[in-house]
């Protein structure tokens, strides 16, 4: 845990854009940290990112729903 209060975890794909208006973007990252290092979620994020970014995530025990293709 870092001295923010979060887990660190690196963008390693985006997957799409999710939410109404395709305001949120749901992507990959790997866990850097903690318990569940190494692990790969999926999460949702809002603003500009791209592969190679990192994250603080408050918690990674949950996951998103994947993206369906309609």
């Amino acid at each position: 845990m870092s001295e923010e209060g979060g887990t660190p975890a690196e963008i390693i794909e985006i997957v799409g854009r999710t939410g109404m208006h395709g305001e949120s973007i749901q992507v990959k990252c790997k866990i850097l940290d903690g318990v569940n290092k190494g692990r790969i979620l999926t999460r949702n994020c809002i603003g500009p990112i791209k592969t190679g970014d990192i994250l603080l995530l408050t918690e990674t025990a949950r996951e998103v729903r994947k993206l369906s293709r309609r």
